[in-house]
């Protein structure tokens, strides 16, 4: 029993000194894009942590983060588990398609009730126009795809009920509005956004449902991009799983007037074609999320100012909203703290539009200040 503990302690001592050594030997690893977060490169040895236990976590972090091969073995770790047919790896499902699928969700009744009524209150207490979308997750609409161990029917309960509470406000229902597109790449395979195809559908049914001409899809140009990895596969991982085109498009140059009030610059593109040679290339619409940003186009199709009340699925959007209008402010509530009927006093608004994916209405405290 000695003897084998004395190996045990061998090979432990074994797997650390790798990392180790590997630390003089070679570059340490300081970020991980795929991850989107620091590593454990350095180690400070104090007997104080050592009596509490916090060094022995750290060495821990260290070994995992410095191992060599690091990427590798995590890829194939994941591929091994789609061989042998694991459920999931990191609360994602591999599905028909190479499509992956986060895992399904079971909300805060009392955050979920909240933000349905906030979005409910906006639209019975304004006085404008309110158009509202909600995008289903790709399991409520890629049904086909799925595992065959995937039920989502409780997020199925909680979208209906959304649609359900909604419809006196005529918001388009997004399964019905995105199910006969399902083979249209309407989603990514690797990521939790919808594609712009898939927002175009999206942006399409908004208007009709406020009698509003969109604009039309075949005005714009598909540019390609190879070796998009989204969110979903930045925890799933592997080489099965691999990745995908981005596919954005684009309609004939506008002269545009974009400004991000928060660091008071002024743009004259919506697409930032330079983040789209890094690891998030969904950030190429406006940038990323920004608490506002106020776009004019003075050859939109209606003359007027729209407020766009969003999470990060409306970016997918921006390019067919700034040329339906003539001027509109994206504002995201979660980086957003002034109240939002002063905004809407102060700017003379004619309509406003809530575009919200499912989890947002699920989880988002911010969407309360709807309400406000």
């Amino acid at each position: 029993m000695i003897k084998k503990k004395r190996i045990y302690l061998i090979i432990l001592l074994g797997l650390l000194f790798v990392p180790l050594l590997s630390n003089v030997l070679l570059q340490r690893r300081i970020f991980s894009d795929l991850e989107n977060r620091y590593l454990t490169s350095t180690v400070k040895i104090d007997k104080n942590l050592l009596k509490s236990g916090v060094l022995a976590e750290r060495l821990e972090a260290f070994v995992q983060d410095q191992f060599p091969l690091r990427e590798n073995l995590i890829n194939l770790k994941s591929d091994l588990e789609v061989l042998l047919d694991k459920k999931e790896n990191n609360g994602i499902y591999f599905g028909k398609g190479g499509y992956l699928f986060g895992k399904p969700k079971i909300y805060q009744e009392t955050i979920y009730k909240k933000n349905l009524a906030a979005l409910v209150a906006l639209s019975n207490e304004s006085s404008l126009p309110i158009g509202i979308f909600i995008v289903p997750p790709s399991q409520l609409v890629l049904t086909e795809n799925l595992p065959k161990y995937y039920t989502p029917l409780k997020e199925e309960k909680y979208y209906e009920e959304i649609m359900k509470t909604l419809k006196p406000t005529g918001a388009p229902h997004g399964i019905e509005v995105l199910s006969p597109h399902r083979e249209e790449g309407i989603y990514f395979r690797t990521d939790h956004h919808w594609t712009q195809r898939g927002a175009y559908e999206g942006y399409k049914a908004l208007m009709v449902s406020m009698d509003l001409q969109p604009v039309r899809f075949s005005s714009y140009e598909p540019v390609l991009v190879e070796g998009f990895q989204g969110t979903f596969y930045s925890k799933f991982r592997g080489n099965i799983a691999g990745s995908e085109l981005f596919i954005y498009y684009e309609a004939e140059a506008a002269d545009l007037k974009v400004y991000y009030p928060a660091t008071e610059v002024m743009e004259d593109r919506i697409i930032f074609e330079e983040r789209l040679s890094t690891r998030d290339k969904y950030a190429a619409y406006l940038n990323g999320n920004d608490p506002l940003i106020e776009i004019r186009n003075e050859d939109a199709l209606y003359d007027e100012k729209v407020l766009v009340l969003k999470d990060s699925n409306a970016n997918a959007m921006s390019p067919f909203l700034v040329d339906t209008f003539k001027e509109v402010h994206y504002l995201d509530l979660r980086y957003f703290n002034l109240p939002l009927s002063d905004y809407l006093e102060e700017n003379g608004f004619d309509r406003v539009l809530c575009i919200y994916g499912m989890d947002s209405v699920g989880e988002d405290e911010n969407l309360m200040k709807l309400a406000k």
